[in-house]
């Protein structure tokens, strides 16, 4: 897209993203800027130690935190993560669940708060991120 080019139109975006589809990640709940996702375990997401690739671990954290952005009232659509802050506590092994939710949203922006645990309840990664979003003309300051 050159800056010439008109922004697509917000139906031509998928509700999930490829990259997210790619990892297998299913969303199992997402409502009311909170939303829970499920990860089965596969080889191609791990490591040479045979633990889940810390980058896997981040991606979930962050299409956790964007799916309970856009689930905020008025939101339109993300315009992207602003920053992400990643805490590895242990190793990531089988089925993994991140929970996600809505710390505080401002006009532009959404502060959000997830967490990563594995089939045992252990905490395995946690994190926090700013994204920017774009709320819907009625919803929009003048």
């Amino acid at each position: 897209m050159t800056a010439a080019d008109p922004e697509p139109a917000l139906s031509a975006y998928p509700e999930v993203a490829p990259f997210a589809e790619w990892l297998g990640l299913v969303t199992e709940t997402a409502a009311g800027g909170r939303a829970v996702l499920r990860l089965a375990l596969r080889k191609e997401l791990l490591n040479r130690r045979g633990a889940i690739h810390g980058g896997v671990l981040a991606s979930m954290l962050d299409s956790a935190m964007a799916r309970a952005s856009r689930t905020l009232e008025g939101v339109e659509e993300l315009g992207g993560t602003t920053d992400l802050h990643v805490q590895y506590m242990q190793p990531a092994e089988g089925d993994l669940q991140v929970k996600a939710w809505v710390e505080h949203a401002a006009q532009t922006l959404v502060f959000c708060r997830a967490e990563i645990r594995d089939a045992a309840d252990r905490l395995v990664a946690s994190g926090t991120a700013s994204l920017r979003i774009r709320r819907k003309r009625s919803q929009r300051s003048p």
